[in-house]
């Protein structure tokens, strides 16, 4: 167990190790996820490396457009993050 302490802006430092662990960056972005009673810190993967990872996966006649791309997938992880609020 570790402590962390909170600053009057609410900030913490997460550990190195768990940092290392998790594959969290500088100025790397994480995930509050609520199960119960308790929260679960997840790394957010890039979007810029989602979005781009994702082009070609799928025929279609449809032009690739980057912004409506981000827009997409946004909406998605918006409406996912919604769905754990309930």
């Amino acid at each position: 167990m570790h402590i962390s302490t909170v600053t009057q802006k609410g900030q913490t430092t997460i550990p190195v190790f768990i940092r290392r662990k998790l594959g969290i960056k500088p100025k790397g972005k994480v995930i509050f996820e609520q199960k119960g009673e308790e929260f679960i810190i997840k790394p957010l993967a890039d979007l810029d490396s989602l979005v781009d990872s994702l082009y070609g996966s799928l025929k279609t006649r449809i032009k690739w457009n980057k912004e409506k791309a981000y827009q997409a997938v946004g909406k998605m992880l918006a409406e996912r993050h919604l769905k754990t609020l309930k």
